[in-house]
C-alpha cells in the first residue's frame, strides 16, 4: 500500500512541470515552470556554497530548495510583487496538506518539516536556500533586460528591498549583481 502511495505522488509531483512562473529561462521566451525552477535552485545549492557567508550544508539547503514549491501544485505560483503575497503562505500549506494526505505519516512529516524549514527562513540552511530563490528571478530578469520587473511596474526600489536578504547571505553574488539590475531600471543595457 505504502508503495503505490509513494508511486502516486511521484506522478503527482509531475504536476509541478505545468506551474508556471513569471520570468523566463535565460535565451528562451516562454514562462519557467515551478520544477524547472525547482531543480534549478537544487544544483546551485551545491554550486554555490563557497559563496555562503557562513557554514551551510549544500545538500540539505538542496533538498528544501526542491520542496519548497512543491503545494504549488495545488494553488499555483504567486508573483513575487504580487499585493495578495501573504495569501500565498497560507494557500500552500493547505495546498502541503492536501498533497501529503495520501503518504505514509513519516514520509509526509519529512516533507512537511523541509517545506516549514525553508518557509520559516530561521537555519542557515534555509536562509540560503531563501537567498537562492531570490537569485534565481534575479539572474533570469537580468538575462531579459528586467522585462517582467518592467511589464509588472515593479520599481528598483522595490527589487531591492526585496533582495536585500542575498546581500547578507551571498555578498559576493550580490556585488556582482547589484550594477546589472541598477543599469536595467537606468536605461543602460547590461553587458
Amino acid at each position: 500500500m505504502s508503495t503505490d502511495a509513494l508511486l502516486d505522488f511521484v506522478l503527482t509531483l509531475d504536476r509541478l512541470k505545468a506551474v508556471e512562473r513569471r520570468t523566463s529561462p535565460a535565451g528562451l521566451e516562454r514562462r519557467e515552470n515551478s520544477a524547472e525552477h525547482s531543480w534549478h535552485g537544487a544544483l546551485c545549492a551545491l554550486l554555490l556554497e563557497r559563496e555562503c557567508a557562513f557554514p551551510v550544508d549544500a545538500k540539505h539547503a538542496a533538498l528544501l530548495f526542491l520542496m519548497h514549491d512543491v503545494p504549488e501544485i495545488e494553488c499555483g505560483d504567486t508573483f513575487a510583487y504580487a499585493a495578495a503575497r501573504a495569501d500565498a503562505a497560507a494557500a500552500e500549506a493547505l495546498g502541503l496538506e492536501s498533497l501529503l494526505a495520501t503518504l505514509p505519516a513519516q514520509t509526509g512529516e519529512c516533507l512537511r518539516a523541509l517545506w516549514q524549514e525553508f518557509t520559516a527562513g530561521e537555519t542557515p540552511e534555509a536562509r540560503y536556500a531563501n537567498a537562492l530563490d531570490r537569485v534565481m528571478p534575479l539572474l533570469h530578469n537580468i538575462s531579459h533586460g528586467g522585462k517582467v520587473w518592467h511589464e509588472h511596474g515593479v520599481t528598483l526600489a522595490q527589487v531591492l528591498a526585496r533582495n536585500a536578504f542575498v546581500a547578507e547571505v551571498l555578498p559576493a553574488v550580490w556585488q556582482r549583481l547589484l550594477p546589472r539590475i541598477e543599469r536595467l531600471f537606468s536605461g543602460v543595457a547590461d553587458e
